[in-house]
């Protein structure tokens, strides 16, 4: 039984987290990840009874998780159920994503059921390439550079690109001529997100420590640390640092309509108009790893991306975070790039196979999404794709970030990684 242990454990999208204690106030999120610890000691431990019950509810806490869904099925399939098995990876397939069906021995040994076929079926039309006619490319970013965020500066007729391997910020033409930008600083980590405020003539951008920033730095070398930048964008001059509190690495920045600016870490922090402190807008808790957001169209509200629990949405004023509902069949974990273009959402999901864009389209009042599209999946352009805006009725993102091109200590695992790659995607 260990065996079967660990083959209904692999393929989670998150590692077994701690076991949380339970409290009166206990978030959905957190319940989630207490609930699927116990589910994976009590499968270590033989006791499939209670590993099946602690699923359930992890599952009815935060449904469709992509790894919890597979490890139900694994566990339903070592139970002896196969029909239970069955429909959880047909549940899972449902949502559009992939797995290696044949390769996975809990599942592939129900291959004399009935149903197995029509799940086969489903998991072989998911890996069916979308959106190869509609997606170009618009520049590659040569070297080992890890691309994080891309920006427009309309005046100037140029894109702006954030690099976390180097540790900078470049320009680049609409030629694909990638040139400097920023000025070397070696309190500058890694650059993440970028939003630029045309109006105010400054680009905003979020620097971190992250391991392939720093990988290779002599030890006696000045350690950059994680802060807001605001930084004059006619000159590249940095006109303020804004260090974020405590250890948190910042990462996706967003601007609101007052000219507010919100910055992803371990807390959602902003950065109020006229400000000197990043304040903390949602402590860390409800949200377990916030990432890419967008401003709702009637400036109310930020809607938020958490990699492990889909879509958020954030009061401005108040902080108030609730998650979204979505369509039954839909999967919104894994996403990092958040963009909208007044109308609909736009996603950039790369915690999941297979990586895609996703168009979601929310209610009138922008609190649960109606309606999910996938626009992009199963091209080679999609290789960890991170973050983008609309311009000019094309969406335009990094699509391949080299991110998959290092190891979790930050060191290079390819000899020579393929270009970064900015691409277009045509939309309606």
């Amino acid at each position: 039984m260990r065996t079967v242990a660990a083959i209904v454990i692999a393929g989670l999208l998150c590692g077994a987290a701690p076991c949380f204690a339970q409290a009166a106030a206990e978030s959905d999120v957190a319940a989630f990840y207490r609930l699927r610890a116990e589910g994976v000691a009590a499968a270590n431990a033989d006791d499939l009874a209670t590993a099946e019950a602690r699923l359930a509810e992890a599952d009815g806490r935060i449904p469709n998780h992509p790894g919890l869904m597979l490890m139900r099925a694994r566990l339903a399939a070592a139970a002896g159920r196969p029909a239970d098995a069955l429909a959880l990876a047909q549940r899972y397939a449902d949502t559009g994503l992939s797995m290696n069906l044949g390769g996975d021995p809990a599942l592939a040994g129900l291959g004399d059921q009935p149903g197995f076929e029509a799940l086969a079926a489903t998991v072989e039309a998911n890996r069916a390439p979308v959106g190869a006619d509609r997606l170009t490319p618009l520049a590659a970013v040569p070297g080992v550079v890890l691309v994080e965020s891309v920006a427009r500066d309309e005046a100037r007729d140029r894109w702006l690109v954030a690099l976390i391997r180097g540790r900078t910020i470049v320009a680049l033409d609409d030629a694909g001529t990638v040139s400097p930008w920023l000025g070397d600083d070696p309190s500058i980590g890694g650059v993440l997100g970028l939003a630029l405020d045309a109006r105010a003539g400054v680009l905003w951008a979020a620097t971190s420590p992250l391991p392939p920033a720093v990988n290779g730095l002599a030890p006696d070398a000045p350690r950059p640390a994680s802060a807001l930048l605001k930084i004059d964008l006619a000159s590249g001059r940095m006109l303020a640092r804004y260090p974020a509190p405590g250890e948190q690495m910042l990462g996706d920045v967003a601007l609101g309509p007052d000219g507010a600016v919100y910055v992803a870490g371990g807390d959602l922090l902003q950065l109020k108009p006229g400000g000197e402190v990043l304040e903390v807008l949602v402590p860390a808790g409800p949200m377990r790893s916030p990432q890419g957001m967008a401003v709702t169209p009637d400036g109310a509200a930020l809607i938020t991306a958490d990699y492990s629990s889909g879509l958020w949405r954030v009061d401005r004023s108040s902080g108030a975070a609730v998650r979204l509902a979505a369509p039954g069949n839909a999967s919104l974990i894994g996403i990092d790039g958040l963009i909208s273009d007044g109308r609909v959402l736009y996603a950039l999901q790369n915690g999941t196979a297979p990586q895609r864009v996703l168009k979601l389209t929310p209610d009138a009042a922008w609190r649960r999404i109606e309606a999910v599209e996938v626009m992009a999946a199963n091209l080679p352009q999609l290789d960890e794709p991170t973050t983008g805006l609309v311009h000019d009725g094309e969406l335009v993102f990094v699509s391949r970030s080299q991110w998959s091109d290092f190891d979790g200590e930050g060191a290079l695992t390819s000899p020579e990684p393929e270009p970064a790659l900015i691409s277009r995607l045509r939309l309606d």
